[in-house]
């Protein structure tokens, strides 16, 4: 059976320095990570920083992926953590890198872990933040919060590698559905509220919030297809015997 360091994946959003990305292969190489996912990267490569940056640790970077988005990129996780350094009204109920570290190891036991890290620069977005299962936050004692990004990708890594070295975890209950999953739901749902005329634009508050709830339920793949299916039939119902009025004249 593969060790769970193997089902866990890296993932850097918009990263614009090629030195940062090749310290961010360093850091996983030392703590037992490979799978490096990126979104939206600078050309990196071939980059001479990054090369000196991820000495020995090329391998890596030749296996990594490229994703334009950071749902796609996400898609086949089960568990997706975001580390950032900003709070607000979307961002909530964050995790210590320790305590993120126990949650990625019991959920790494039967399904694919996401770690998040955002743009040097602006972090993640309130839209991506809504993919999140768990936020991260690293303590700071300084007033400046903030960790430049290989730092904090070693922070949280080598917390998630001794997790590993305590022995065997007791995995989830059950192996939960991954964001793929979760994404045609939220669509589904959202075109039901649609067709029931709700009258708000997409990215509103409702739709946000519509996101940000899936997110933060762990449910199973047969969860979601009661849900989906009760969805679909509701949608259907409604286009079968709800007659349709039409927008009236300004």
């Amino acid at each position: 059976m593969n060790s769970p360091l193997s089902q866990i994946s890296v993932v850097l959003v918009g990263p614009k320095n090629p030195g940062n990305i090749g310290s961010v292969v360093r850091a996983m190489k030392n703590n037992g990570l490979s799978d490096l996912r990126l979104v939206t990267p600078v050309d990196y490569r071939d980059h001479e920083d990054q090369k000196k940056m991820g000495y020995r640790s090329q391998e890596i970077i030749a296996a990594s992926r490229e994703y334009p988005t950071l749902r796609e990129a996400v898609a086949d996780a089960g568990t997706v953590m975001i580390a950032t350094a900003k709070g607000g009204k979307w961002k909530k109920d964050f995790l210590s890198p320790e305590q993120a570290a126990a949650k990625t190891m019991e959920a790494a036991a039967v399904q694919r872990v996401a770690l998040v890290f955002g743009r040097e620069d602006k972090g993640v977005t309130v839209d991506e933040c809504q993919l999140a299962n768990y936020l991260i936050r690293i303590p700071m004692a300084g007033p400046y919060p903030s960790l430049n990004l290989s730092q904090a990708v070693m922070v949280v890594t080598y917390e998630v590698f001794k997790a590993s070295r305590l022995g065997p975890v007791t995995p989830a209950t059950q192996k939960m559905a991954d964001k793929a999953a979760f994404e045609r739901l939220e669509n589904n749902w959202w075109a039901l509220m649609k067709d029931l005329e709700l009258s708000e634009p997409d990215g509103g508050l409702f739709h946000r919030s519509l996101k940000r709830a899936l997110s933060r339920t762990h449910w199973t793949v047969a969860d979601i297809a009661v849900f989906d299916r009760a969805c679909k039939q509701v949608r259907w119902y409604v286009h079968q015997y709800c007659p349709v009025h039409p927008q009236e004249e300004p």
